[in-house]
């Protein structure tokens, strides 16, 4: 599980900050060389998958290694996501795929132009993530696919409300070219985390 470090703090009312805090009202590159990009997608190099291997030792190395990559992918994923929830959100669909699905505390919505108005309703939020949890997922389970699980917890306040604890689950998957790899919602699965008290 990977706590936030030092490049990630939260920016209190402001929002986080991450290392470049430059912002705008209109998405940023996802990567510095990528120049024209808009940080609309979760974009990175292209994955390699694990190479077959015979030597045990090798098929550790390289499945580490797309283990590594996946979390990257992840890392980068949840600073766009949070910060696009927290401060553009009508840009949020973008990080979806069309035909994706969000269940909202129990509550189904599928998509985009459902999700565009359920995300238009909810009030203005402040998020702030205390963990992070990423594994790519089998390509078995997954019809060859490359697919990352992430999961994030930390808490929450919308606007008038109280601050909640929240857990939210993200299926990311990748639609991949030869130059890079862009990563969309496909499943999400959001759930505040308050226990009742008496």
């Amino acid at each position: 599980m990977r706590r936030f470090g030092k490049e990630w703090s939260p920016g209190g009312k402001a929002g986080y900050r991450r290392r470049s805090d430059h912002y705008s009202e209109e998405p940023q590159a996802s990567l510095p060389s990528r120049g024209s990009q808009t940080r609309e997608n979760v974009v990175t190099p292209p994955l390699l998958p694990p190479a077959a291997s015979s030597s045990p030792m090798a098929m550790a190395v390289d499945f580490k290694t797309y283990v590594d990559q996946a979390c990257r992918a992840a890392e980068e994923f949840v600073s766009i996501y949070y910060e696009t929830m927290d401060k553009r959100r009508r840009l949020l669909t973008r990080l979806y795929l069309d035909k994706a699905t969000l269940i909202w505390n129990g509550n189904v919505v599928t998509g985009l132009e459902a999700l565009a108005n359920f995300f238009e309703v909810l009030p203005s939020s402040e998020f702030q993530v205390n963990m992070l949890d990423c594994q790519p997922v089998h390509e078995q389970a997954t019809q060859a696919q490359t697919t990352v699980l992430v999961v994030t917890s930390g808490t929450v306040k919308f606007d008038g409300n109280r601050q909640h604890f929240f857990n939210q689950n993200f299926l990311l998957t990748a639609q991949t070219t030869p130059d890079n790899t862009v990563w969309k919602i496909a499943s999400d699965c959001f759930r505040f985390q308050d226990w009742a008290t008496s």
